[in-house]
C-alpha cells in the first residue's frame, strides 16, 4: 500500500473502548480524490443524516405525528389497498403534495421562530485541529478533510444566544487590527493574568491596554460595555481549562461519552440558564427543538470523530480518530442534557423515560 494512502486501524482503549484511527501521509501532493473518498468512507459520510431528515425526526418527536410520506410512497400504499385509475392516482398525489407542503411550512416556521443554529456537541476547536505545517498542498487537503469530519461529526440544533455564553466558546473578546480599539485596562482594577492565557499589558497614552501574544489589540464583543476585564479573563481561564479537560477526555482517555456530558454540564452551570429555569419559565420552542434534536442526534449516532496532526521531522501525517459511542455513553449524555434543562440532577425515572422515548436499547 502506498504511503500516501490512509491506513486504518482498530484498537481498544481504556476499558475495552473501541477506537478507530485513519493515518494519512501529507508528503508530496496529497490532494487526491481517492484519498478524500477514503476519508469519507472512514468518517461514514454515506451514513450522515441530511438536514431534511433531522427536521423530520424532530417534527415527529415534538408533535407525536409521523411526517407525511413521499408522493410515490402514498401512491404505492393506495394501490396496495385497491386498484386505482390514473385520475384517482393523480388525486392521491395532489392530496399528498398538499400534506407535504403543510408539513414543510410548519417545520420551517418552527426553525425561523427558534433562532437556532447548527452547532457541534463537542466544540469545533476540540473536533478539528487546524493544520500548522508549511506544505500548501497539504494545507488545502486538510481543509477538505476538516469539512468531511465536521459534516459527519455528532451535530445538533442549539440556541445561539446560549451558545455564546457557553464556557467552551470565546465570545467576550476579539482581535482587532486598529490599536485604538485595544481593550483598556483600568489602572485601579485588580486584574490577574493566568499563565495559560496569551495576553499581555502595554502602557499607552496613560492607559494600560491589552493585546494578544501576536501583538493584536483586543476589544469586547457580545457582552455588556460594563463587563469587567476581570470577568473576561476569568471566562477565558475557564474556557482554556475546559478545552484542556475536553481534549484530555477525547485524546488521552478516549472517553467520548464524558466529553459530551461535560459539554452539557457547562450549560447547567450557566448563571443565565439557571435563572431562566428558576423563574419557572415554560420551556420555549427553541428549547424544545434543541433538546429533541440533541437526544435524537445522540440516539442515532455511533461515534465522535476528530482530527489531530502529528509532525515528525521529515514526515508529516494527519490522524483521524473515531471513538465508538457505547450505550453507557449515550445514557450519560442524556442525563447531562437533562441536568442542563432541569437545572438539577435528573431522577433515574426521568433519564429512563428519555432513553426509552428515543429508542436507545435498554439491554
Amino acid at each position: 500500500m502506498s504511503a500516501a494512502m490512509p491506513l486504518s486501524s482498530k484498537t481498544n482503549h481504556h476499558a475495552e473502548r473501541e477506537i478507530h484511527t485513519c493515518v494519512i501521509s501529507l508528503a508530496g501532493n496529497p490532494d487526491t480524490n481517492e484519498q478524500i473518498k477514503k476519508v469519507e468512507h472512514f468518517c461514514g459520510l454515506y451514513n450522515a443524516m441530511n438536514q431534511e431528515e433531522k427536521k423530520r425526526a424532530i417534527y415527529q418527536h415534538l408533535t407525536g405525528h409521523l411526517p407525511p410520506v413521499s408522493v410515490n410512497e402514498a401512491k404505492a400504499l393506495a394501490l396496495s389497498e385497491r386498484p386505482l385509475t390514473g385520475r384517482a392516482l393523480g388525486e392521491v398525489a395532489q392530496r399528498q403534495n398538499g400534506e407535504i407542503a403543510a408539513y414543510r411550512a410548519a417545520v420551517n416556521a418552527w426553525f425561523a421562530d427558534c433562532d437556532n443554529n447548527w452547532e457541534h456537541i463537542i466544540p469545533q476547536e476540540t473536533l478539528v485541529l487546524h493544520y500548522s505545517g508549511q506544505n500548501e498542498h497539504a494545507a488545502r487537503f486538510v481543509a477538505k478533510v476538516n469539512g468531511v469530519v465536521t459534516h459527519t461529526a455528532l451535530t445538533y440544533f442549539e440556541n445561539q444566544r446560549r451558545h455564546q455564553r457557553h464556557t467552551g466558546t470565546r465570545w467576550l473578546i476579539i482581535d482587532k487590527k486598529n490599536h485604538r480599539h485595544a481593550l483598556t485596562l483600568p489602572v485601579a482594577a485588580n486584574v490577574h493574568f493566568h499563565d495559560s492565557l496569551n495576553f499581555y499589558y502595554q502602557h499607552q497614552d496613560g492607559n494600560e491596554r491589552i493585546y494578544n501574544f501576536m501583538g493584536q489589540p483586543l476589544m469586547k464583543v457580545n457582552c455588556s460595555p460594563e463587563t469587567s476585564l476581570a470577568a473576561i479573563l476569568s471566562h477565558e481561564v475557564d474556557r482554556k481549562e475546559y478545552e484542556k479537560l475536553q481534549s484530555t477526555l477525547l485524546r488521552e482517555q478516549g472517553d467520548a461519552g464524558s466529553a459530551i456530558a461535560l459539554n452539557q454540564r457547562c450549560y447547567a452551570a450557566d448563571a443565565l440558564w439557571q435563572q431562566e429555569r428558576l423563574n419557572g419559565q415554560v420551556i420555549n420552542k427553541s428549547d424544545a427543538v434543541a433538546d429533541v434534536s440533541f437526544y435524537h442526534a445522540i440516539a442515532i449516532s455511533d461515534s465522535v470523530t476528530y482530527i489531530s496532526d502529528s509532525s515528525v521531522e521529515g514526515e508529516e501525517s494527519l490522524t483521524i480518530t473515531k471513538i465508538i459511542l457505547t450505550r453507557e455513553d449515550k445514557i450519560s449524555a442524556f442525563a447531562a442534557r437533562l441536568t442542563a434543562t432541569l437545572g438539577r440532577d435528573p431522577t433515574q425515572d426521568e433519564v429512563e423515560e428519555r432513553v426509552a422515548r428515543f429508542g436507545i436499547d435498554s439491554r
